[in-house]
């Protein structure tokens, strides 16, 4: 296990624990704005337990079963997730007191969403920036299984959290007219 990987892992174990602070301050701003979580609590628990395990699983086949890799198969990943913090912060500045944990929207008929920043170039911005961690955090440590792994769990757990979540955003009046023909994850691909 690399000191590279550590320090990286160990920002991500922190990013975690500290957008979980934000998006319970978050949710409390929204709830008093009128918004309401639109998700079932199992799909929230499946993400956050996913999440848990991804970070569990990065750790532990760093450290009892790397795969040695080329140097440039590490480097590219730290650079692959480094790429993805930036557009985490950017979404996350994009959204302000709007990004949360949470599916919600607004009372229905209330005009609430984002289309600026990435949200300009594609639907969302937010997950791209986990499916980029799911599988470079892990690859920085040699966690080859973990990273091939999570990409296909994150893949499932995102194909139903993306059909709730545009199910009601699409009754938000003006999202579908504006956000329909961006792609969901990469720029350029409809």
């Amino acid at each position: 296990m690399t000191g590279l990987f550590l320090v990286i892992f160990g920002y991500a174990v922190g990013e975690r624990i500290g957008e979980l602070f934000l998006s319970r301050r978050n949710r409390a701003v929204m709830r008093s704005r009128g918004f309401a979580q639109r998700e079932p609590l199992r799909s929230l628990a499946l993400m956050a337990g996913m999440h848990a395990l991804w970070l569990a699983s990065s750790l532990a086949e760093a450290t009892l079963a790397p795969v040695e890799l080329p140097i440039w198969v590490a480097i590219a990943a730290a650079v692959l997730f480094a790429a993805a913090q930036a557009l985490r912060f950017w979404t996350l500045r994009t959204l302000g007191s709007h990004w949360n944990v949470s599916v919600m929207t607004g009372a229905k008929g209330a005009s609430t969403f984002v289309s600026n920043g990435p949200y300009r170039y594609i639907r969302h911005p937010n997950y791209l920036v986990v499916i980029l961690e799911i599988v470079s955090l892990p690859l920085i440590g040699g966690a080859v299984v973990t990273a091939t792994l999570f990409s296909v769990l994150n893949a499932i757990v995102l194909f139903s959290r993306i059909k709730i979540e545009e199910q009601h955003l699409r009754a938000v009046p003006g999202y579908w007219d504006t956000m329909q023909s961006k792609p969901r994850f990469i720029p350029g691909l409809g």
